[in-house]
């Protein structure tokens, strides 16, 4: 295996070793699930537009969690940069147990982003800069409106045609207190299954500043352009 490869993976997951394992509650104990949905579709050359659905929950595939939509319009401007905004709408139910009456809490999501690539060494480095305006629902029934800059590291590398191994860290801050939001840890596989097809699984330490959640994913890419 690349040495560059190895000492990345083993400093990502010593980070993820760092989370605590005393007084955990029946949420954090649960291995949950998201299941991901990613189609790429090109507007024309240098437009595109990728739509996502993300369903989340607390026990894998039961126990909802979050359901997340959202569209993005991106503008390429150069195979090592890009730019986009979208929108997104995010229905969510924050506790673990089931309330008899529960109502979902709603998102509204406004974001911009700027992605650059950069390639050595067999690797493909990802980062990605993303502002959003939060509109988030209260008990009342209200809006508020809330401030969050992420930034994602992620590190692509292709152990051969098909099979492609993932790492990435994304940092959540909100422009407001508290200002740590969460930092989420990934390591997964990619498999290219068809020229517009390709199948990730995964998994993802979710920290937060008093929970920590540890998840499965599943993902599916599909580009409607190739």
């Amino acid at each position: 295996m690349n040495k560059t490869l190895r000492y990345t993976i083993i400093i990502f997951l010593g980070l993820g070793a760092l989370a605590p394992v005393y007084g955990q509650t029946k949420a954090e104990k649960d291995l949950g699930s998201w299941f991901l949905f990613f189609n790429q579709h090109q507007l024309s050359d240098p437009w595109s537009v990728l739509s996502e659905v993300q369903h989340r929950s607390y026990s894998f595939g039961t126990n909802f969690n979050q359901l997340l939509l959202r569209s993005t319009l991106n503008y390429k401007v150069s195979d090592a940069v890009s730019f986009g905004a979208g929108y997104g709408l995010i229905p969510t139910d924050s506790s673990y147990e089931a309330i008899e009456d529960e109502s979902l809490a709603y998102e509204h999501r406004i974001h911009q982003q700027l992605i650059m690539r950069q390639k050595f060494a067999g690797l493909t480095w990802i980062h990605r800069y993303r502002l959003e305006q939060r509109f988030l629902e209260d008990a009342q029934g209200d809006y508020q409106l809330a401030h969050r800059a992420r930034y994602m590291a992620r590190i692509n590398f292709n152990l051969n045609k098909e099979w492609t191994l993932s790492v990435f860290d994304e940092v959540f801050l909100n422009l407001q207190k508290p200002t740590f939001s969460q930092n989420r840890l990934y390591l997964g596989m990619g498999y290219q299954a068809t020229p517009q097809l390709n199948v990730q699984v995964g998994f993802l330490k979710n920290h937060f500043n008093t929970v920590h959640y540890n998840r499965f994913l599943i993902t599916l890419w599909y580009n409607t352009s190739s």
